[in-house]
């Protein structure tokens, strides 16, 4: 839920269940306040974070709204005594999670699933829903960033921040993954600045660049966030980083065919790429939700014109997808044994020895 700070903020809610009367509303900041608010008979209800309350939010996005429902009228289970300051329940409630829910050295706000087990598992019938609470105090929007390739990636949108406001701009790779010590992010993350100028309409416009050239391609996150730290601004969104169309070799490669087995590749030429929508999955069969799950059995090609195509085990494609950060990083099977020996710059991944995805590079490490 996006509050502005320093204002009201009215939440409308719905109970589902007849015949309650209220519902209790747990608000965990640095401490805990509950309070009970009506229930009208058409089943919704209402309470306000007033103006005061808000202007007090953090900007770390830790304060959380926990709703609870009783099981019948009246019947809250677990509930906080503002007098003694602690959090009571019932006896079936664990003494461990009584025990870490009024842990006073921790903030409130890290025992939400604390508070959420003691509810709903141990609460007689009770349940809850959880809102993280994001504050801010100036609006950002993004226009939309279109694929392209690495280089001088301009951003712009619109804000209502003072003109000559200083913004922050991060492009970060979304496939996250374990790293060495010493890793060198600057393939998968680069900086840029922007600045806010005069607009109309009481918006105001901001543009930046950002140098994303040594970046691998892939699907990247692009947030845009305030200098000023004693402001709450910020925005964010997907985009895709694609190979540059001109590419070439680097001459070091050596892939023997005649080693691998394969059927007859049947190229799709009008099969248009698109970016993966995360990590390689090998899976026993796609289940089709989304374009990065294989089914065991692929063979993956990926050519000199920065395009990998998948062809399942007959030779078929089935995808082309662009030779990406996503492309690169493989999730197998438990038990799964990975051989890059045969074939030259081939991968083969094998389980209980069937051959479950063959992958061929065949433009080695890029040139300009």
């Amino acid at each position: 839920m996006a509050v502005i700070r320093g204002k009201p903020y009215v939440f409308n809610g719905t109970a589902d269940i007849p015949g309650i009367r209220e519902v209790q509303i747990w608000v965990l900041s640095d401490t805990v306040h509950t309070t009970r608010v009506p229930v009208m008979e058409d089943g919704t209800f209402q309470f306000v974070l007033g103006a005061e309350e808000t202007r007090k939010l953090s900007g770390d996005f830790t304060e959380k709204i926990v709703i609870q429902y009783p099981s019948s009228s009246g019947n809250f289970s677990v509930n906080y005594n503002a007098e003694s300051g602690r959090i009571t329940g019932p006896s079936i409630l664990p003494e461990n999670i009584l025990s870490e829910l009024n842990d006073k050295k921790k903030r409130p706000t890290v025992n939400d699933d604390y508070l959420d087990v003691a509810i709903t598992r141990y609460g007689e019938g009770n349940f809850c829903d959880l809102w993280f609470v994001e504050p801010y105090d100036a609006h950002l929007a993004l226009d939309t960033i279109l694929p392209s390739p690495p280089g001088i990636m301009n951003i712009s949108g619109t804000t209502d921040l003072p003109a000559g406001t200083q913004l922050s701009v991060e492009v970060i790779t979304d496939s996250m993954h374990p790293t060495p010590k010493n890793y060198d992010w600057s393939h998968e993350m680069a900086d840029g600045t922007a600045v806010v100028s005069p607009g109309m309409d009481q918006k105001n416009h901001f543009s930046g660049t950002v140098d994303t050239s040594l970046l691998r391609a892939g699907l990247y996150l692009v947030s845009v966030r305030c200098k000023d730290p004693s402001l709450i601004a910020y925005t964010f969104q997907q985009m895709d980083i694609i190979p540059p169309p001109i590419k070439k070799p680097s001459g070091q490669n050596y892939i023997n065919w005649s080693a691998l087995s394969l059927p007859p590749l049947q190229v799709n030429a009008s099969m248009q790429p698109v970016m993966l929508e995360g990590e390689l999955m090998l899976v026993p069969q796609r289940t089709g939700s989304t374009n990065n799950e294989i089914p065991y059995g692929t063979i993956i090609d990926c050519g000199t014109d920065s395009i990998c195509r998948i062809f399942d085990k007959t030779g078929i494609q089935t995808l082309a997808a662009y030779d990406s950060n996503q492309m690169r990083i493989l999730q197998v099977p438990s038990g799964a044994a990975i051989d890059g020996s045969m074939g030259g710059n081939v991968t083969r991944v094998s389980l209980n020895g069937e051959v479950i995805l063959t992958k061929i590079n065949e433009h080695g490490e890029y040139v300009s």
